[in-house]
């Protein structure tokens, strides 16, 4: 039982209450503040989070051994699957001492995951470098280097890599340089890598020529090594021979693309299909569709099968040349080969689609639903869902069985066309008889369109079917349905917390992805914004947040930042808000960032009236700090509320260095757009509560200069704001207040004479 309150605890409590709401109400009036709302000082008790205090007072884990946490860290890197992100946040997490237990093999691996490369990720995609990958990756070098781990011809060679994604290559070549002065002969390896970069920069040519030179110089002196590293590297191979051959193709140098062909068939190494290709695509750039397709005459008397890039190649140029007749011949040869070309050449084509089907009639019965499921896709890209229709129909009418990609695409075009009950009938006709099985593509298409349309209820139920039917509920398909409930407003917090905790129990664990974090975050903050959210539901979305970085590692982008900091507004919980805040302005996506916020100022405004309204002035000056190097618009009400921070800290000089610097020219935090005449009024009364007269009239001549200077045009002053200032300016009790009024009123007289008050 609660032991009862005394009766003056329960008073002063009441007292608390009432101070609390009307101090949140004077935050609500903050946007209009003006000359007589600047209060005087306050004196600011700091204030105490328990869960701050139980966390300081929580007994601390003593640390790890270093060859432990070295351990742990090996045997997670060459076992799990981790993305460059991940990779990268778990090594700069080893303490220093860890990295002498770490082998060479294992900062090469590190290195290979941070770069991205296909090895590393090939189960989900290459991701694209940055130089932000490169400085990475040069501190992994770097830490090993401290440690002592001698790096090997692997090391050097994800360096040159990175570079030359960079097209850094004088960087490569400086590593190259470097692993041939540690003593390690190198492999071919590197030179090709070089040399496959020179090939897709036209202006590199000449430097291509130069390497390829210097290639063939050190093999014939012995100076590059084997794959094997007891052998020595006696001829070029054909990956090499195919760069080099791609790079004077694409400059048009058939004669040299001879001669290197010549080259190889010395040497005794045949050009595959890959080389061939190339030459190919370079003659129809340079020299038009006659010459690619006497190339590809001469391709097949030399043995050679023309694949799908070789006809995508030559159909490329027949559409761009306008050539209808031979469109038709390499339509015909194509089918007989079943080679469909892709969707988006099929998109292209003049052609009607059935003329397509007819002339490719001779395909095989088992890829021509291949051909209308191009064709299909294609009618999709060009948003003719009529066009979709009909190759259904014309596929039933001649017997060709649909596959489960006909109806993954059928769903997805009458969903992305808003005929969301027909996909739905359609689903139930298609598969109650048991002929098809509906497989987990299907499922994630109809529960993201259910989800699109606000239909809750039957996406939940495509989900629970999908688990009825023994199919793994995959990262995509929660992301949908954490989408769908974020704007469902109707929902509950309830269900998306079940969905997120969900993840985790199944078997195997489904990994967040940033695109989950941001829908749960956009899905508290709009709950957020209706009621309070409960204790349960903050410290849910308080762990969820340190999760994304301390259990996934999550690689951020600018829309989970901007989710973050709003839901945490939105939920009143500044300490949060503020860390999430914090960790944008730290990150390297800093100006993709400014672009979401660019969008939607207002929620920046948002984060520092609960800075001010928590009368934590110092936080509120820090977003402001921020605001320009977020390249956020000029908005007044901003500077506004910085003065009204400055003045409760008592520190009117930062508020001068604020106003000066927006309006002096030589100042890099130059933009006059921020100070309109209420903020000039505001300065001025606040200048004049400080005693810090003399600061007056220099910046009112700087706002004169600046604004005139920015508008073109003298900027408009009002009368009822100068009569305000003067009336303020002579009712203060300084002795030089009243000199100020008529310093103020001699050049609003001179310059704005239509506010002069009557």
């Amino acid at each position: 039982m609660t032991k009862p309150q005394p009766e003056d605890a329960k008073d002063k409590d009441v007292a608390k209450d009432k101070a609390a709401v009307k101090d949140k109400e004077a935050v609500k009036d903050m946007p209009q503040l003006s000359i007589s709302s600047i209060p005087k000082p306050k004196i600011r008790v700091p204030r105490i989070d328990p869960n701050t205090m139980a966390r300081a007072q929580a007994p601390k884990e003593l640390p790890k051994d270093p060859k432990l946490l070295a351990d742990e860290y090996i045997a997670d890197l060459h076992s799990a699957n981790w993305g460059g992100e991940e990779t990268w946040v778990r090594f700069s997490r080893l303490p220093q001492k860890s990295h002498t237990f770490l082998r060479d093999i294992d900062i090469n691996c590190t290195l290979a995951n941070i770069r991205g490369t296909e090895r590393a990720l090939s189960r989900r995609g290459r991701s694209t470098p940055t130089s932000n990958t490169l400085s990475r990756m040069l501190e992994v070098f770097e830490a090993a280097k401290l440690a002592n781990i001698v790096p090997d011809r692997y090391t050097y060679q994800e360096l040159i890599a990175i570079n030359v994604d960079l097209l850094n290559f004088n960087y490569a070549h400086d590593w190259l340089e470097k692993m041939v002065v540690q003593g390690i002969k190198p492999t071919i390896r590197p030179y090709r890598t070089i040399l496959k970069g020179y090939s897709t920069v036209s202006s590199e040519l000449d430097s291509a020529r130069r390497l390829w030179h210097e290639i063939k110089t050190k093999i014939a002196a012995g100076l590059i090594a084997g794959e094997k590293s007891d052998e020595v590297a006696t001829t070029v191979d054909l990956l090499t021979y195919t760069s080099y051959v791609a790079a004077e193709s694409k400059a048009g140098n058939f004669a040299l693309v001879v001669g290197v062909l010549e080259e190889m068939d010395q040497a005794g190494i045949k050009p595959d299909i890959t080389l061939r290709n190339t030459v190919l695509d370079g003659l129809v750039r340079h020299k038009g569709l006659d010459a690619g397709l006497q190339e590809a005459e001469l391709m097949e008397q030399s043995g050679y099968e023309l694949n799908g890039y070789s006809y995508t190649t030559l159909l490329n140029a027949t559409i761009k040349e306008q050539r209808d007749e031979e469109i038709h011949k390499l339509l015909e040869a194509a089918a007989a080969k079943n080679i469909v070309p892709p969707a988006y050449l099929m998109q292209k084509l003049t052609i009607d689609p059935f003329d397509v089907l007819s002339i490719m009639a001779k395909l095989e019965a088992s890829h021509k639903v291949r051909l209308y499921n191009v064709l299909i896709e294609s009618a999709m890209r060009g948003n003719d869902f009529t066009q979709v229709l009909q190759l259904i129909d014309h596929l039933k009418q001649n017997n060709v069985p649909a596959n489960v990609v006909t109806y993954t695409l059928l769903f997805d075009a009458l969903n992305k066309a808003g005929r969301l009950d027909q996909a739905k009938s359609m689903f139930t006709k298609v598969f109650s008889s048991g002929e098809l099985t509906p497989d987990a593509h299907i499922y994630s298409i109809m529960i993201d369109a259910c989800g699109r349309h606000g239909d809750v209820k039957t996406m939940f139920w495509f989900k629970n079917e999908m688990q009825r039917q023994g199919l793994a509920v995959s990262e995509p398909v929660y992301n949908s349905i954490l989408s769908a409930l974020s704007q469902w407003r109707n929902g509950n917090l309830q269900a998306v917390m079940v969905t997120a905790s969900e993840m985790e129990r199944v078997k195997p664990t489904v990994k967040p992805t940033c695109r989950t974090f941001s829908a749960i975050f956009a899905a508290f903050a709009t709950q957020a914004q209706r009621r309070r959210l409960g204790l349960g539901e903050l410290e849910f979305l308080q762990t969820w947040y340190a999760m994304a970085t301390d259990k996934y590692y999550v690689a951020k982008d600018s829309y989970y930042y901007f989710m973050a900091v709003n839901a945490f507004v939105c939920a009143q919980s500044l300490p949060d808000a503020m860390t999430a805040f914090s960790d944008m302005v730290r990150s390297h996506k800093v100006s993709h960032v400014s672009g979401r916020f660019m969008k939607n100022p207002v929620r920046m405004l948002d984060l520092i009236k609960l800075a001010i309204e928590h009368q934590e002035y110092g936080a509120a000056l820090e977003i402001w700090n921020n605001w320009q190097r977020l390249r956020l618009p000029p908005i007044s009400k901003a500077v506004e509320l910085a003065l009204f921070a400055c003045d409760q800290m008592g520190q009117p000089t930062v508020a001068i260095n604020i106003i000066r610097g927006l309006l002096s020219m030589d100042e890099d935090v130059y933009c006059p757009q921020f100070v309109d005449e209420s903020v000039l009024a505001l300065y001025i009364a606040m200048m004049t509560k400080h005693s810090m007269l003399d600061a007056i009239m220099p910046v009112v001549h700087l706002w004169t200069t600046a604004m005139t200077a920015e508008c073109g045009s003298e900027p408009v002053l009002s009368e009822s704001t100068v009569a305000k200032t003067v009336a303020m300016l002579r009712g203060n009790s300084h002795p030089g207040a009243a000199a100020i009024a008529n310093e103020l009123l001699t050049h609003v007289d001179a310059h704005f004479p239509d506010a002069t008050p009557v």
